[in-house]
């Protein structure tokens, strides 16, 4: 067998271990594991429970979307169906341009979450520890659920416009 078969097996690999990883991390935090932790946690325990959680969480997070970018890109480069770059003219790159606007979304929507929301109610979990009540962890708590399910749901788009790429170029 070629190097190409087993640099293109790698790839697809990599590929597919990323989305596990990263979809499946997706779906049990905005399904399972953050409504129960809220509506079972005290306040208190609860902010440090998110915060060591998105300690571990994030790094794997960002390195999987890093991993989706950079096998992505190499798979579609190597597609007899791809014909160059913003080059639309058959159902698999509407669909494979379509899919990378939503992976675009939810690159977006993951910054937001990482550097927009973390960082504030890192803040207020120190104050509280400081013995100060912050009125607006709640809503940042409620806000953080919702762009973990829109991420979620965009990688749900994600996965249907792959397997729509995936039949429009032939199985």
């Amino acid at each position: 067998m070629s190097d190409l078969f087993w640099s293109l097996s790698l790839i697809y690999f990599l590929h597919l271990t990323a989305t596990v990883v990263w979809i499946g991390g997706l779906t049990i935090s905005a399904l399972l594991l953050l409504p129960t932790a809220q509506r079972t946690l005290e306040p208190s325990v609860y902010a440090v429970f998110l915060d060591r959680f998105r300690r571990r969480f994030n790094p794997i997070a960002w390195l999987c979307l890093i991993t989706l970018l950079g096998t992505g890109l190499f798979q579609m480069s190597v597609s007899p169906q791809y014909e160059g770059f913003l080059v639309i003219h058959n159902p698999w790159s509407v669909a494979i341009f379509i899919k990378h606007l939503f992976f675009g979304l939810m690159t977006a929507a993951s910054a937001w979450l990482t550097w927009g929301i973390f960082p504030h109610l890192n803040r207020l979990a120190w104050l509280r520890a400081q013995g100060q009540t912050a009125e607006e962890s709640l809503g940042l708590y409620r806000s953080e659920l919702f762009w973990i399910r829109v991420n979620w749901v965009l990688s749900l788009f994600v996965l249907l416009l792959t397997a729509i790429a995936r039949v429009a170029a032939g199985g």
